[in-house]
């Protein structure tokens, strides 16, 4: 998929996404019935060429219940110091920790992070670790206790 966002991705592809993320093994068929019910019809081989298109502009993310896990998912925040390079170095530090995304941007926030472990003295020395690096300002952190997650506001499909 190539061009601006826009291009990419359009109020079928949201339909499709919403009944993929329900029933990952949704028939072909299956999906045209629903895009029908929603006034889009499409063959099957059309449905086919959307989804192999959309499996290759997406990325698998998970969405895990900390109460089925048995384990502590924990949110981390950096903010980086204010000497040149500290972004970069935060970043790369934070990638060698065991966060399983890591994510670097503009705002109030320079670092964000997610990852998991096995208890809450596991996550304060993840936290004492990130705390102490000099290219490090500040850190917040919350250990996820409960979520709600709408893949309609995700998958949106029109205002």
């Amino acid at each position: 998929m190539s061009g601006s966002p826009s291009d990419q991705f359009d109020e079928i592809d949201g339909h499709i996404l919403r009944i993929l993320s329900l029933d990952p093994r949704a028939p072909y068929s299956d999906i045209a019935e629903q895009l029908k019910e929603v006034g889009f019809e499409m063959s099957s081989e059309g449905i086919r060429y959307r989804v192999r298109k959309l499996m290759k502009a997406t990325r698998t993310f998970f969405l895990l219940d900390p109460e089925d896990l048995g384990w502590n998912i924990v949110r981390v925040s950096v903010s980086a110091a204010r000497h040149e390079g500290a972004k970069d170095e935060a970043f790369a530090r934070m990638t060698e920790l065991p966060f399983w995304h890591v994510t670097r941007g503009l705002g109030t926030t320079d670092i964000f992070a997610i990852g998991m472990a096995r208890s809450v003295s596991e996550i304060e020395e993840y936290m004492t670790l990130i705390d102490e690096l000099e290219c490090v300002e500040s850190t917040g952190y919350i250990i996820v206790t409960d979520r709600v997650s709408n893949l309609n506001h995700y998958y949106r499909t029109s205002d």
